[in-house]
């Protein structure tokens, strides 16, 4: 009997098999990476919103105290209108200027103060 040997199936050296890719290495990588951008992502989003509703709430303390400004700003210029300051000077028992006269110096005539 003749012994036929076929040279083209010839046994996978043990040093080709480290190359192959192992799905199973894989697929344990990419559920970790979608696991921490899942984790990731839902951090993001918390700080967000978070963040908005403390921009919510300065918005609402800067509207109060624009309202509180002009009403200050109101009562300001309430305080300083003519109607009350004449009210308060007429309190106050003053006399009304009359004729103003001035005093006129020579200009020969030196000053000096101490």
């Amino acid at each position: 009997m003749t012994k036929i040997i076929n040279g083209y199936a010839a046994p996978l050296s043990p040093s080709a098999k480290n190359y192959r890719l192992n799905l199973k290495y894989l697929n344990f990588g990419l559920y970790a990476l979608l696991a921490s951008l899942g984790v990731f992502y839902l951090v993001n989003i918390s700080d967000l919103t978070v963040s908005g509703f403390a921009l919510r709430d300065l918005k609402n303390q800067a509207a109060n105290l624009a309202s509180a400004n002009l009403d200050y700003q109101e009562a300001v210029n309430s305080a300083q209108s003519y109607y009350s300051l004449s009210a308060r000077t007429k309190s106050l028992n003053m006399v009304a200027i009359g004729d103003v006269e001035y005093l006129a110096m020579n200009s020969n005539v030196a000053m000096a103060k101490k």
